[in-house]
C-alpha cells in the first residue's frame, strides 16, 4: 500500500508535466527552417532564376541583391532526412542530403553551382574605349536572334587579344576605311584578364583591358584588333586543360590557331569565337 501512495503521486506529477509540455509546445511552437546560400562557382555571385525545393516547399530566386547572394531560408519544415534540390538554366543541377533538426538548421559553407553554356550564344561583340593610355573592353555575347544574351553563367573564358597597325595600300590609314585594310606591325600580342559585373542593373557583365604600357610605342592612327575568345563547358574541360592547350595554340601564326583548336571544338571541349574590331584609334587620334 505504501508503494502505492508512493506511485500514484509521481505518476500524477508525470501526467501533469507532459500536459505542461504539450501546451507549452502549441503555444510555443519551434519552427524547423534550413538556411543556405547558393553561388555561381567562378563569379561567386548570385544566380538568375534559380530554383531551389525541399520537401513540399519552394523557393524561385530570380535577382538577388547588388551585394553578392542573398541567404535563402526554408521554413516550416518536418524534422528529419530530407533532400535539397537545386536547379538554374544552364547550370549543373544538384540534390544535396539534408537532416533537418527541429528548430534553426543552418549550412555553413556556400552551396556553389557549376554554369556550362551561355544560352543561345552565337557570337560576341566587343566595344573599346580609351581609359588614358589603355584600351578597355566591353565584351558582350549575343544570341542567334540577335539580341545580347543578358542574364547567363559567369563562364570561366579565355580571352587572348593582338593589336596590329590598320594599313591599306601597303601604308598605315589616315582615316576609318570600311573595306580593304590589312593588318600591318604586330603592337601587342596578349591573354586578357577579365572582369564580372554582377551588378543586376548591368546589361553587359564581362569586361577587360590592354594595358598601354605594354602596346609597343606607335603613332599610326588606326589599329585593328583580333580577339579570340574560348567559351569552356567545364563538364568536359578543366581551367588547367584549357590553359595548356592555349599556351601552344597562341604561339601558333593567326592562320593555324582555328585549325588547331578544331578537334578540342569537335569534342565539345569548347568553343573558339574571333572578332575583330577595325578603325580602333591609335596613340596619336
Amino acid at each position: 500500500m505504501k508503494t502505492r501512495r508512493i506511485l500514484i503521486p509521481i505518476l500524477v506529477v508525470v501526467v501533469i508535466a507532459a500536459v505542461a509540455v504539450v501546451v507549452y509546445m502549441r503555444m510555443n511552437p519551434v519552427d524547423t527552417t534550413y538556411e543556405f546560400v547558393v553561388r555561381d562557382a567562378v563569379s561567386k555571385n548570385w544566380i538568375w532564376e534559380a530554383t531551389f525545393s525541399l520537401q513540399d516547399r519552394i523557393i524561385r530566386s530570380h535577382f538577388q541583391s547588388d551585394r553578392g547572394p542573398l541567404p535563402q531560408v526554408f521554413t516550416h519544415l518536418k524534422p528529419g532526412e530530407a533532400t535539397l534540390e537545386i536547379n538554374a538554366p544552364s547550370y549543373v543541377a544538384q540534390s544535396i542530403p539534408v537532416s533537418l533538426k527541429r528548430g534553426e538548421n543552418l549550412l555553413e559553407t556556400p552551396i556553389e553551382l557549376v554554369g556550362y553554356e551561355i544560352p543561345d550564344l552565337t557570337k560576341w561583340i566587343i566595344f573599346e574605349d580609351r581609359v588614358g593610355n589603355d584600351i578597355v573592353q566591353e565584351i558582350r555575347p549575343v544570341s542567334s536572334e540577335g539580341p545580347a544574351v543578358l542574364n547567363h553563367p559567369c563562364l570561366d573564358i579565355w580571352i587572348g587579344a593582338r593589336i596590329s597597325v590598320q594599313i591599306y595600300d601597303g601604308l598605315p590609314v589616315q582615316e576609318e576605311t570600311e573595306e580593304g585594310s590589312e593588318r600591318g606591325e604586330e603592337l601587342y600580342k596578349g591573354v586578357l584578364d577579365w572582369e564580372w559585373d554582377g551588378l543586376p542593373e548591368t546589361t553587359f557583365r564581362y569586361s577587360s583591358f590592354i594595358p598601354g604600357a605594354q602596346i609597343r610605342a606607335n603613332s599610326d592612327p588606326y589599329w585593328v584588333i583580333d580577339y579570340l575568345i574560348i567559351v569552356p563547358d567545364p563538364r568536359k574541360i578543366s581551367r588547367q586543360e584549357i590553359d595548356q592547350i592555349m599556351e601552344k595554340a597562341w604561339d601558333l601564326p593567326p592562320e593555324a590557331i582555328e585549325p588547331y583548336l578544331e578537334p578540342y571544338k569537335n569534342e565539345g571541349k569548347f568553343t573558339p569565337y574571333v572578332f575583330t574590331s577595325w578603325n580602333v584609334e591609335g596613340a596619336s587620334s
